[in-house]
Formats: structure tokens, sequence, C-alpha cells
């Protein structure tokens, strides 16, 4: 994955005088309310915390942020209890002392924070941001003990309304009385005030006073300050109780306070055309119809918890709110405060899935309309990603996420819009051996309805699809392997896309008038600079074709025992390529219940003859599979000569170019069984075996590292631990003899105690093993034939 280069700007005199700005206005804030006794030792707590985020160097933005919250709450107290801390209730005091210490908790981490060296900060960038998500929630708890202290003083203040109607009654009488009594008593008697004592919680629940007019007239604003889309807190409340008893839902809380010029709607402003059928997905609970004239659709935010809900409704919006692109959501508007279910307004009406346009364009348009479009389809998706992670500042594993895990629609105008991921991709950290060129190709190499599996133009077993539709989409799938990048060079990726969807023009043509679209041939011709590909047929007749073989099908025919052979290229003359031969083999046996296979070493004899070394222990029981391979070495250049040359050859053999099928690689694959006649004899368990002063053979067996055979298997099947010592003066020994293959229909496969292989008359039998030397059973028990061909599709010459 390439490196991410950043940019970082040098500081100028302008930001150090914004600083020194800055700084004073702080300390000036701070110095005006140290003027008041009991918001002295917080005041100069949080003074210490601004020197400090001085010398942050991680997360320094999230630290000043938090510090102006802190700065914010102290103001607000300030200006309510302006003139009255001298009255001020001993809950008010106890609040501000719950808010000092909490500025002093995070005094004590941000000094911690700027005392650790680069890597310790480095190692620690997740801690550092779940701590500051914590103070945040702390400091939000102080604030709210200050809230509800501010509720209770009011309550107090305010009183039972019974209990004032009888203190009013109260109140008229002894106006009375004092009009009665005022000749006889010159002065009147002390007003003795009586005090509402509240101790218990229901009293204060069963207030008469409404709470919303409380909470309205003394809310803090600025208590819940929406941390930074990157960090990922709309997914979850970390540290805080679930019960709404402990934690109760406060709308203010998820307000929209910045709408950066979108507009707010009602739900009685949109006029409902119909439901969409997405069922899931970020695209689902949409309804389309009409908003201020124009056409739009409503992304509704359902959920049992309103909480959540609104939760992944502000998300969605400070996201949408700060990218303005054509493959994304275009966002029109959202609900305003008064809406009861939240809402996005969006552009992007009369909507589909990809796979249906595709399906739609294999089934109308051209093969080169079905390549086009998959590779619009991953141009814009890779325009949208790379965007969004500039716009978002995403890390290359957090794109990857996004775009791996979002919802991808087309719109009216035919154009691919990736929604946004759900909100859990926020708290995931995955890690990946591959780029983002290969996420989106994988994507969109999934909408082919073949599940790529593309051996062959045409599968006979495939019933669920036309002949000519399997040749389509078959030919589709090795297009699109071919043509979507896949390297982590995005630039290289952009020019191979840019080199079919935009190709460039003769320069006495108009530069802005649109450039005609590629055909399938031109399209092929840029595909040859991709992988190598080639139809495979897995079973043919061995040793029936060559490399180079150019023939055809008959009509109706899947048997490639039918197979006509017309010329052969490289024989005649009419082409050159190289063609090497290889040969590989491998050694399979039973071991534990499972089948282990390892690889063979070969060594090339001369006439094209093979050795294979097999060692043999006692009991031993394996099987041998050699491969040989004739195969040209850059199968585009097969391609290529097909396609400049199909057409004549058609001409020439009376057949069309489309049934012209160009033989590039044929093998064989030959099997063989080994099996050792030897039986490895123990002492029975009740008999204890006599003393050897040494036989070879079993200390052979013993020491020699060929006692165990490749695949682990002891002598016996392992039963030495069942039976007794072994017997002495049995034949232990790992045997050794050598198999001579060749990938040649004349040559006879055989088997030899020598390494050498040994020149052979026309008809003559090959040599055997020799029983006295070598007791075991080894003969081949199959041949089986494969080849790889090339064969275009009838779009290719039009």
């Amino acid at each position: 994955m390439p490196l991410k280069i950043v940019k970082i700007r040098r500081p100028t005199v302008d930001d150090a005088l914004n600083g020194l700005i800055l700084t004073s206005s702080v300390t000036k804030e701070i110095a005006d309310i140290m003027q008041f006794p009991p918001a002295q030792a917080a005041a100069g707590v949080l003074l210490l915390v601004f020197e400090t985020i001085q010398h942050v160097q991680t997360s320094k933005q999230d630290c000043y942020r938090l510090a102006q919250r802190c700065l914010s709450l102290l103001v607000e107290m300030r200006d309510q209890m302006g003139g009255r801390w001298d009255s001020a209730p001993p809950s008010l005091i106890k609040a501000l002392s719950k808010y000092e210490e909490t500025v002093q908790s995070i005094h004590k981490f941000m000094q911690e924070q700027a005392d650790q060296k680069w890597s310790s900060r480095l190692i620690r960038k997740g801690t550092i941001d779940t701590a500051l998500k914590h103070h945040n929630q702390a400091l939000d708890d102080a604030a709210r003990s200050f809230q509800i202290a501010t509720l209770i003083s009011i309550h107090l203040s305010v009183g039972d309304p019974a209990e004032q109607s009888q203190a009013a009654a109260e109140s008229k009488a002894t106006k009375a009385l004092e009009k009665e009594e005022v000749a006889r008593e010159p002065t009147l008697p002390p007003y003795a005030s009586q005090v509402v004592v509240i101790s218990d919680a229901e009293d204060l629940c069963s207030s008469p006073v409404p709470v919303s007019a409380t909470t309205d007239t003394f809310s803090l604003t600025g208590m819940s300050d929406i941390s930074s889309i990157s960090n990922s807190t709309f997914g979850t409340e970390e540290g805080r109780p679930d019960s709404p008893a402990q934690t109760p839902f406060d709308p203010d809380e998820y307000k929209i306070v910045e709408h950066h010029g979108f507009n707010q709607y009602h739900q009685s402003q949109f006029r409902i055309k119909g439901k969409s059928r997405i069922k899931g997905g970020w695209w689902a609970d949409t309804v389309e119809g009409e908003v201020d004239g124009r056409k739009a659709i409503m992304l509704r935010y359902e959920d049992s918890s309103r909480r959540n809900a609104m939760k992944r409704w502000m998300r969605d919006v400070k996201i949408l709110q700060m990218v303005y692109h054509p493959n994304l959501p275009q966002m029109v508007g959202y609900s305003n405060d008064e809406t009861p279910t939240p809402f996005i307004m969006l552009a992007n009406v009369q909507t589909r899935l990809p796979q249906a346009m595709l399906l739609d364009a294999i089934k109308n348009g051209s093969l080169a309309i079905c390549a086009r479009l998959l590779l619009r389809f991953y141009q814009d998706t890779l325009d949208a990603a790379l965007y969004l992670q500039r716009q978002l500042d995403l890390s290359d594993s957090k794109l990857q996420d996004y775009v791996e895990n979002a919802d991808y629609r087309i719109d009216a105008e035919e154009t691919v819009v990736m929604g946004l991921p759900g909100s859990e991709i926020d708290n995931i950290e995955s890690w990946r051996n591959f780029g983002l060129a290969w996420s989106i190709r994988n994507i969109y190499l999934r909408l082919i309805p073949n599940r790529l599996n593309a051996n062959a133009p045409v599968d006979p077993d495939e019933k669920t699809m036309t002949v000519e539709r399997q040749r389509k989409v078959n030919h589709l799938t090795i297009l699109a392997r071919a043509l979507l990048p896949d390297a982590d060079n995005l630039d290289l990726a952009k020019a191979r896309l840019s080199s079919v969807l935009h190709p460039t023009t003769d320069e006495d043509v108009d530069e802005e008038a649109e450039p005609a679209p590629l055909t399938l041939r031109q399209i092929r011709r840029v595909a040859f600079d991709g992988p190598q590909q080639a139809w495979q047929q897995k079973t043919v007749p061995p040793h029936k074709f060559s490399v180079g073989d150019l023939g055809y099908m008959p009509d109706g025919s899947s048997d490639w025992a039918d197979f006509v052979v017309l010329t052969n290229v490289l024989k005649d003359g009419q082409a050159a390529f190289e063609v090497p031969s290889y040969a590989t083999g491998r050694q399979g046996a039973w071991v534990n219940r499972a089948y282990d296979t390892q690889n063979l070493a070969a060594y090339e004899r001369p006439g094209g003859v093979y050795g294979w070394a097999v060692a043999v222990p006692p009991e031993a029981e394996c099987d041998l599979y050699i491969v040989h391979e004739t195969v040209i070495t850059r199968v585009q250049e097969a391609w290529s000569y097909l396609l400049d040359a199909g057409i004549a050859l058609a001409k020439t053999h009376g057949v069309k170019p489309e049934e012209l099928i160009l033989v590039t690689r044929i093998g064989t694959e030959q099997r063989f069984r080994v099996k050792d006649l030897r039986t490895v004899q123990y002492w029975p368990a009740s008999i204890t075996a006599p003393q050897s002063f040494g036989n070879p053979y079993q200390q052979s067996h013993l020491s020699d590292p060929f006692s165990r055979n490749g695949f682990g298997h002891q002598f016996g099947h392992g039963g030495g631990s069942r039976m007794g010592a072994l017997i002495h003066g049995q034949d232990l020994s790992v045997k050794m003899f050598y198999l001579f293959t060749s990938g040649d229909k004349d040559h006879a496969s055989y088997f030899s105690d020598r390494p050498v292989p040994v020149s052979l008359r026309p008809g003559e039998k090959p040599p055997e093993l020799d029983s006295r030397i070598v007791k075991c059973f080894a003969y081949r028990t199959a041949t089986y034939g494969f080849l790889g061909y090339v064969q275009l599709h009838a779009e290719d010459f039009t």
C-alpha cells in the first residue's frame, strides 16, 4: 500500500499573532471569573489547562475544544450567578466543586500527554482519544449537576401552588386583622417566613412546575458538543448507563446548530409519491415524493430507541454537510426540531442496484457497453472514495472500511451513488494486505452473474442461461479481470481507466467534442496489458492436441474428441510464439486421516525424459502425480494473433471467425500407485525381547532420517506403542527407485532401480523393478489430458 504523504505547513508570524490574541482573550475571560470567590480555584486550574495545551502535540485541536467547553460552562455559571454568590445554595456550591474536580482531572491528563515522548503518543493514540471522550462525558456530568442544582433552587423558590394559595388566604386574613388592630397596635408584628424543605426525590418529580419551562430557561448552551466524525462517537455511548431513568433523552443534545445553507423541513412539507422497495442497507426506509416543487426522496431514521435514531441521523447529516460529489448522496435538507421522526432529504431519486443495471445491459446491450459500464462504475467509485478521504481525513484502512461496507445505487441519471456505511463501521479497526483498488475491483467483479466461474465461453452444464448469454457473460468476466485495476498505484489505475473511458483524440478533432466510445475490439487490445488469461478445458483425450492447433467444434457438440483441427499455425509458419515445456510432480499419502501431498524434484534427461526419485519406507502406500505441459509464454500474443488474422483464417477455412479456437497450452497428468509389500514385525507385548548386540537393519530404521517418510507415517502404523519391541533381522531400510516419464505420447513411463534411463527400441518393453531389491507394487493408474485455448466473441470482428 502506498505511503500517505502529509504536507505540514510551517508556522508563520500571523499564526503566532493569532495564538497570542487567542491566549490573551482566554486570559481576560478567566481573570474576570476569578473576581468571584467560589470560582477562583476552578478558574486558576483552567488557566493552567490552557497553558499546558501549548505543549501538547497529539490531538491538540480536541484538547483545545475540551478546554473551550470548560471555559464556556464557567462563563455560563458566572453570568447566571453574577451578584448572587453570597446567597448561593449549598447544592450549587457542591456542583461547582464537582466541576472543579473535573477540570483538575483534565489538567492532570493534559500535563501527562505534554510530558510524553512522540513514540509513546503514537502507540497510545487510541487510548488518548478514549480518554478525551471520558473527559467530555465527565464535563457533561458536571454541567448536568449544575442544572439539577439550579432546578432544585428554583423549586425551593417557587414552592407548591397549594401551599402558595393557603399562604395567600392567610395573608388576606392577616391584613384584615391588621386593619382592626391598627388603632390598638401602633407597630406591626415581625414577619415570620415559612421555609419549605424538599428531602425526597419523589417530591421533586411531582412538582407542578413544568420541567420543560425550567429547562428551557436555564439550559446551558454548548453542553453536548459533537465530537469529530473521524473519531466515531455516534455509534455507541461508552461509559454511559443505558437506563432512561439514569440518562433521560434530551432532544437539545441532538440539535444541528450550523446548517451551512441547507434547508430544514417538517414532514408535512413533503408530498409522498410512493415508498421504496429497498429493505436493507443505508437506502432502506426511503420514501419518494416532492418538496418545494422538485422530486426528492426522504430517508427516515426509525429505531426503537429515539436516541439511537437521532445519533445516526446527526452523524449522516454532519458527513453530508461536508461532502459534495456527483457520486455521493446529494442532501437537499433535513428535518427540523419539531419533527418526531428525523429524516434527510436527498436529490437522488428512482435509484436501483448496480447489478440490475448490469443485467439489463447484458440482456439488451453489447459486450462493449457492459465492459464500459463496469469500468465507469469502478472509476466513479474510486473518485468518490478519494474525495471522501480528503474531506473526512480518513486513513487508508478506514477508507476501505467505508468502501467495502457502503450501499451502492444507480440514480435516474445512471450515475453510481455510494451510500454511507453504518455507524458501527466507525468503531472498527481492520488490517488488509491489499489496497483500495483491489477492494473496488472485488465489489464490481461480484456483480457479474456467473460468480466469476468463467473457464470456457459456454458451459454445457449451465441450464439457467442461454448459450449466447453465457458467451457474453463469460467474455465480460475475463475482460473485467484484465481491465479493472488491482494495483496499489492509483495513478496507474486511473490511467488505465481513462484509456478506455476517455480515449485521446487526434489533434485535428475538436477537443470539446465527445470522443467516440471504444469498440470491443479496441477494449480487447487494452486488456492485453493485463494479467494472462485463457479458456481452460480440464479433461480432454491425452496426446490428441498440440500447441498451435487451430480448429473448431462442430455445431451442437461439446465433446473435445470431436474437435476438428484445421491447421497448426506454428508448424505451418503462420505464427511464431515462445513455447517452453515444463514438468512437475507431487507425492500424496493418507496421514492421520488426512491426505497430504509434497512436491517431487525432477531431473531432466535427453529426449524430453524426466526422472523422479521415489523413497519407499516399509509398509508405505502413496500416489504419484506427474504433470507434463507445453504452453505459450505470452498468451496475449495468441489473443492478438487471433484478433488480427481471425477474419482471414475464417474465410480460408470456411468457418465463422468467432468459431475459431487456437490451442495455447496442452498437458497430461499421469497417476501412479506405489505400495510396499514388507510388513514390520514386533514381539508380542507379553514376551520380553532378547537382547541384541546391534542389528544393522534395526539400527538404520531407528536412526535413519528416512525411517519416517515425508508424511510422518511411522512403520507398523504406530503399532510399537501397542506391541512389543521390533523383531531383529528385518529389512527396514528405505528403498530408493526411479520413475521416468515424458510428455511425448510415444514414450512409455516405467520404474527402474537405476537413476539413468535406458534407450528402448520401438516395440521393446521397458525394464521392471528387481523383486530381490524392491518388494513393492508400482504401476500407472490413469492418464488425463487438459488444454488451454483462446476464442473470441462475434462482436470482436464487427
